[in-house]
């Protein structure tokens, strides 16, 4: 499927909208459908943009691992951030969205409230910030300690390493 990060956000005038963005999985073709998520706004690719040094064919499509500039078309300005995912159009075609996750984390030692079932934090991916609600302390080990690991710790103190689950609001 195709995942392409956007990074910036930025309209010239009477060329559309341009996002600074990298291609993350897949590849997108000038004249491609395609979607906007969350938001679900579809357009067009109207133009591919690589740095000064591509040449042949490389304007026509942009592929995995690529940052490139994108022209849209059909897309207002205004639903469009940094940190939106374009994808296909068709949702068979579009990368799974999950509400759970799990995720391994270290804790810092200068921590001064413990982090406990329930705490909302901020997660911080790539250039976007997502509130979620820790669901589940799965296990901790303190890397101080020898065999100090723990399954279902009740907290996470400063120090600890830690597998939990999140869980994402709903958008």
């Amino acid at each position: 499927p195709l995942r392409v990060l956007v990074n910036d956000v930025y309209t010239e005038w009477n060329k559309g909208i341009t996002l600074r963005c990298r291609v993350v999985q897949g590849v997108v073709q000038v004249g491609e459908k395609i979607v906007v998520l969350p938001v679900g706004d579809e357009g067009t690719v109207s133009k591919i943009e690589h740095g000064s040094g591509t040449s042949g064919n490389r304007h026509k499509y942009a592929m995995a691992g690529d940052s490139t500039e994108i022209v849209l078309l059909g897309v207002d300005i205004a639903r469009v951030s940094i940190g939106n995912i374009i994808s296909h159009p068709h949702w068979e075609l579009r990368p799974p969205l999950k509400r759970n996750v799990k995720a391994k984390i270290m804790v810092m030692d200068q921590l001064s409230v413990p982090i406990i079932r329930g705490a909302q934090v901020l997660l911080h991916m790539h250039s976007v910030d997502v509130p979620t609600t820790i669901s589940k302390l799965v296990s901790s080990v303190n890397p101080k300690k020898k065999n100090s690991s723990k399954e279902r710790p009740r907290v996470l103190t400063g120090g600890t390493s830690a597998i939990l689950e999140m869980t994402f609001a709903r958008t």
